[in-house]
């Protein structure tokens, strides 16, 4: 059994070997070897293969029934996204290669200010083929961060360029959540039938001084789910 990519962790490579291992080789509802076959296979303890089948679970790829072993629930993973953190460094996390669709990358003006507008399809690659997670439009202040339209994001990844190059770090933001039916466009980038109801999140993203990174636009779709932490 061999991983699609090197992931930087040995729970993240174990993670990407078995789902790699999923998508291949079984079917929903077979059953997978147990936390002591993988251990030995891999060559690493229990509780690393602990680790790494609970993320394969909070994928809802697998579920694990008390005395008769662990089985396959679904052969295409349901991502967690959280919010902002940058997309491309969480595809890596999971063991996925991340993939970036520049839609539109263009400069305008509001008044004297020029302003990048980026528009990318997101989505993760794994042994299963493709699978699209969201549509982002992001505009950015070019006088903030000159010469951002220069890079090529369909390469590069935003945060990652706005860490290394601007010493700017997302680290929160300020989003308003609606729902919306697919149009064309949207439905046929994100392989969901039109008018299909779908979630956008709009607002601003700052970093850990509170100065403004980009504004945002944000349209999941189905293979997108969140955990939120309310207080009341």
């Amino acid at each position: 059994m061999t991983s699609f990519q090197k992931p930087t962790s040995l729970r993240a490579q174990v993670v990407a070997a078995i789902q790699t291992d999923i998508f291949k080789n079984y079917e929903i509802g077979d059953k997978l070897p147990s936390e002591a076959e993988y251990a030995n296979e891999f060559g690493v303890t229990r509780s690393t293969i602990q680790k790494a089948l609970l993320d394969l679970k909070n994928m809802h790829l697998i579920e694990k029934v008390q005395g008769k072993g662990t089985f396959v629930t679904m052969k295409q993973p349901r991502v967690k996204l959280f919010n902002f953190h940058g997309f491309s460094d969480y595809a890596r996390q999971i063991g996925a290669i991340p993939v970036n669709k520049v839609i539109k990358q263009e400069v305008n003006r509001i008044g004297a200010i020029p302003f990048l507008t980026l528009v990318r399809l997101r989505s993760i690659k794994n042994a299963n083929g493709i699978t699209p997670l969201t549509l982002d439009e992001s505009i950015l202040n070019l006088n903030t961060f000159p010469r951002l339209e220069q890079f090529d994001f369909a390469k590069h990844s935003l945060y990652e360029t706005l860490r290394e190059n601007y010493n700017a770090h997302p680290a929160n933001s300020t989003l308003r959540m609606s729902a919306l039916a697919a149009e064309q466009n949207q439905a046929t980038l994100l392989d969901c039938p039109v008018g299909h109801p779908l979630l956008q999140a709009d607002g601003t993203v700052f970093d850990m001084d509170g100065e403004i990174v980009e504004q945002v636009k944000v349209i999941y779709s189905d293979h997108a789910e969140f955990k939120l932490t309310l207080g009341i």
